[in-house]
């Protein structure tokens, strides 16, 4: 009596690999456009914010502090793409059983993650590039264009953080209350980091505990703006807390899905 030899599983080319991956993310970032409640908030809320509070009610400003106020807004502009993105879908479909369905279905590892991620980054692309044409025309910011970019690029890549927050809060959170988790810790990171305005006394001491203070850093950095303590710090800040939530989400996530 002879044993047949297991059936090898099919692989995926690389080429249809890279296809999958850039498929899920785009009907995803479609599904998004397609649904004013998440892509109205993350896309109009930052350009209107900074418009009225960094350009309206700021109009005599000198330009060193226009340029602070537009490096705060832009940490807030990116966080919004990878805290809602993540914490508020991931939470709902998980709620409605989408992850364990996938799991059934032939689509590579990761593709759906990566699917949100790029995403969360499309959009933050959008909200930087609405931030930078403001600013130039009419928030009295005086940085160079090179400067500008390199902002823009670098708050681009800050949706990364955001996403694993985001995540944390989607594999945690109930669909019902996701939104509120989502929105207080947004709000409550934004200022409590000092963002917006400077803060003092207890406040001013714990903001490094927060990970938009050390983006808010790095965004400093990019401008040629001084920054608190070295970059690189700031970086293995992000680094490892990204990291860290990630790894408690993806553990969460295998267990309850």
């Amino acid at each position: 009596m002879t044993t047949s030899a297991p059936i090898a599983a099919p692989t995926m080319g690389f080429r249809r690999l890279i296809g999958a991956y850039l498929s899920d993310a785009r009907f995803e970032s479609l599904r998004l456009l397609r649904t004013p409640a998440f892509s109205i908030p993350i896309l109009a809320m930052p350009i209107l914010f900074y418009t009225f509070f960094g350009v309206l009610l700021n109009n005599k400003v000198s330009p060193a502090i226009a340029n602070q106020m537009f490096v705060g807004w832009t940490v807030y502009g990116v966080m919004g793409p990878g805290l809602f993105g993540f914490g508020i879908l991931v939470a709902v479909e998980r709620n409605m059983g989408l992850l364990t369905f996938k799991r059934a279905l032939p689509m590579p590892t990761g593709s759906y993650l990566a699917a949100k991620l790029m995403m969360a980054y499309a959009f933050a692309l959008v909200v930087m590039t609405m931030l930078v044409v403001a600013a130039v025309t009419m928030g009295h910011v005086d940085l160079t264009p090179l400067k500008l970019i390199t902002v823009a690029a670098v708050m681009s890549l800050g949706v990364i953080p955001a996403c694993a927050i985001g995540l944390f809060i989607g594999s945690w959170a109930p669909a019902s209350s996701a939104g509120a988790f989502a929105n207080i810790i947004y709000l409550g990171m934004a200022f409590l980091s000092g963002l917006f305005f400077p803060l003092s006394g207890v406040l001013r001491t714990i903001r490094p505990i927060w990970p938009t203070y050390h983006l808010a850093q790095v965004a400093r950095a990019a401008a040629g703006l001084p920054v608190d303590g070295s970059v690189a710090s700031h970086l293995a800040v992000l680094m490892v807390t990204s990291a860290v939530l990630i790894l408690l989400a993806a553990r969460r996530l295998a267990r309850v899905g």
